[in-house]
């Protein structure tokens, strides 16, 4: 039986934000989110936007420890199979996860749509809520995924800021794997066999987490297309979202 992130309750209705636009690029490791998130800033800021790229931004005190122990010392082992050391563990490692992402959101991302007219953000903010689901439905094979992913979404609702529009890159996760170990990060090492059994699953979170946003997250299937026709696409999927919502702006 699922262990419950939080009690059954209406969703609170997220902070409002000064803004700008947000733009998010989602996708698994390796599939080219930093390169494209970097390429459209630089083309939004060509066609005279104020642009802000972020990926992620200094970080203090315990949110800064948080972050060092999440990264070099994760619940979830990255050797071997993998896993957690105690079942509990998998719901304590998506809490603390989402704890950091309510800090990426309430101090990074939303002062910086104060002051730009776009804000791009390169490593995606559903990924995180794509990981959660992945990591909970392996640990509760019998639950419905989509239970899970409410109980997900309801711990995000008081603090995380929805993009206006999320390019989902999505790729077959062999694929990005193989560019992920070109690329000697995000997922890169050829040996981790616990990489190679959790992309299938983190890849089928993502999907899910698609089918349930279709309003929110765009797909752009990726393959093997090249950043210039992946970022063609995107201008035809932003112009009418920039214009509308940035024009008393220009």
């Amino acid at each position: 039986m699922a262990v419950d992130l939080v009690a059954g309750r209406p969703d609170p209705q997220p902070y409002e934000a000064a803004r700008g636009v947000l733009i998010t690029v989602e996708g698994i490791w390796g599939t080219g989110k930093t390169t494209t998130a970097t390429a459209l800033g630089e083309r939004l800021t060509a066609a005279g936007f104020s642009t802000c790229v972020l990926h992620y931004g200094p970080r203090h005190g315990v949110v800064e420890r948080l972050s060092d122990m999440l990264d070099n010392a994760p619940l979830r082992r990255r050797d071997g199979l993998g896993g957690y050391a105690a079942p509990h563990h998998a719901t304590v490692d998506v809490l603390l996860r989402l704890c950091r992402e309510s800090y990426n959101h309430r101090v990074l991302y939303r002062p910086a749509l104060a002051e730009h007219d776009v804000v791009v953000v390169d490593h995606g903010v559903y990924s995180k809520l794509a990981y959660a689901l992945a990591v909970l439905t392996e640990q509760h094979p019998d639950v419905d995924p989509a239970l899970l992913l409410k109980q997900v979404r309801a711990v995000a609702a008081p603090w995380f800021l929805h993009p206006d529009v999320a390019l989902w890159l999505e790729m077959p996760w062999p694929l990005a794997r193989e560019r992920a170990i070109a690329r000697g990060r995000g997922g890169g090492n050829p040996g981790s066999v616990e990489r190679l059994l959790f992309l299938p699953g983190y890849s089928h979170a993502y999907r899910l987490l698609a089918d349930a946003l279709p309003d929110r997250i765009r797909r752009i299937r990726v393959g093997a297309r090249t950043t210039p026709s992946v970022l063609a696409e995107i201008d035809e999927l932003l112009s009418p979202v920039l214009h509308t919502q940035t024009g008393a702006l220009r």
